[in-house]
């Protein structure tokens, strides 16, 4: 009875019911901190130790979430997971690399572009003062003409090459090629988003990465506790050493300065989402609509072919970014420290009403994960970035955001690719995934 039961939870890991579970620990971790010792680290008053208010709104989101994802499980119930045999009319190895040789040469070239964009660049992240180079430095990065865009779109080719690479009985002379390959798209968008002095699109390409190794372990019954423990350790200390080298190149040589930095761009969000519930913190475009979608509110793009930035009276980004700034600092909050979580976010929009909200979100991410297990591409591309999207609610409310518009051209390029260069794709296994009970 009780392995059933371990072999269940087990299985359910990387499903949303354990990655929402994972999520939730790390919150009641940050509520139990001493406020002694967050004031002391964050030099700001810690308004989050145990406190009700907050607990109980983290709580019903969480449930709610939980509760979409049960309800969608329960009208659709999951189908047996299948894993595919492909057999492309190139070989394996070609087949794979068309799609992502591109990708890695678009982001090195946009690199290049960025360099030559700004000479400054590279001397001043050598000298560790890259903060000038922020947007809100003296010597504010010009991506005019650099294509940064490509890099959006490489995690998901990428996660679509690591999923199919098992499918398509890949030679080992072409393993070789292939996993290079892989390896140089995570480099390259490792020196991109470190030249942006950013963190985000490693940080998700890496967390699908993970996400689809565990998957395909869960689906082959290979998991185990202690696959799952090495796993987490490598990613979290991957995860650490990009977040230091980023900081490095900001400024922040001193560990001291690193460690609260790490704590303030995740544990402190709680801090916030705990000002916002009882009032001392108070957003100027709150209540807007900007927090359901950065990429609907500020992307020129779709706003020249949908105006709804003007109609809304929206801000340009900057100013709506710089006013977030100001908003923490009034609240007597460390002002360089914005963000307010996932359902902070959501909170700013409709207020008690997010657990609603975030109900949906479950139906959706419950969707997806159906998708995922049955091997439908659409869910082989889009399902990491919602395990992201759950493992980081400390940070934004980010699922609508452009790293999905993305993905789903992704899928669709990789759709009709597959259509025109595969001849068949058979069943090879159909293993039934039960839901968690």
């Amino acid at each position: 009875m009780n392995g059933n039961r371990q072999k269940r939870i087990l299985s359910n890991v990387v499903s949303p019911y354990g990655l929402a579970i994972i999520s939730y620990a790390f919150f009641l971790f940050a509520c139990l901190i001493p406020p002694s010792v967050y004031t002391h680290c964050m030099n700001e008053p810690d308004l989050m130790f145990l406190d009700p208010t907050t607990i109980l709104f983290y709580t019903l989101c969480v449930a709610s979430f939980l509760s979409g994802v049960w309800l969608l499980g329960w009208l659709l119930p999951p189908v047996p997971s299948v894993d595919r045999k492909f057999l492309p009319k190139a070989s394996p190895a070609v087949f794979l690399l068309i799609p992502l040789v591109p990708c890695v040469l678009l982001v090195a070239l946009s690199s290049f572009l960025l360099v030559r964009n700004n000479p400054l660049a590279i001397p001043l992240l050598i000298a560790q003062q890259g903060s000038l180079i922020a947007p809100d430095g003296d010597a504010s990065l010009n991506f005019h003409g650099t294509m940064n865009i490509s890099v959006l779109f490489v995690s998901g080719v990428v996660w679509w090459s690591v999923w199919r690479f098992n499918q398509l009985g890949v030679a080992w002379r072409g393993k070789l090629v292939v996993r290079l390959s892989q390896l140089l798209a995570v480099v390259a968008v490792l020196i991109a988003t470190s030249l942006m002095l950013s963190r985000h699109l490693v940080t998700v390409l890496a967390t699908g990465l993970v996400l689809c190794y565990l998957v395909r372990k869960t689906l082959f019954k290979q998991l185990n506790w202690t696959l799952v423990g090495r796993t987490t350790l490598v990613f979290l200390l991957g995860g650490g050493l990009v977040f230091f080298l980023v900081s490095s190149l900001r400024g922040a040589s001193d560990l001291d300065v690193q460690l609260i930095g790490f704590t303030g761009y995740t544990v402190a969000s709680y801090n916030r989402l705990a000002a916002l519930l009882h009032g001392n913190l108070h957003f100027e475009y709150s209540g807007k609509g900007i927090y359901f979608s950065n990429f609907l509110s500020f992307n020129n793009l779709f706003n020249r072919i949908i105006p709804l930035r003007e109609v809304l009276g929206y801000p340009n980004f900057f100013n709506w970014w710089m006013s977030s700034f100001a908003s923490v600092g009034r609240s007597g909050l460390q002002a360089s420290l914005i963000f307010c979580g996932a359902f902070g976010e959501i909170y700013l929009e409709i207020g008690w009403l997010a657990p609603l909200y975030v109900f949906c979100y479950g139906l959706l991410y419950g969707l997806v994960w159906q998708w995922m297990t049955a091997g439908h591409l659409i869910g082989i591309i889009l399902y990491p970035y919602c395990a992201y999207c759950i493992l980081f609610w400390f940070s934004t409310n980010g699922l609508f955001d452009q790293d999905i518009v993305a993905l789903i051209i992704d899928a669709l390029a990789l759709a009709v690719y597959e259509f025109l260069f595969v001849r068949q794709s058979e069943v090879l296994i159909q293993i039934p995934m039960g839901r968690l009970k």
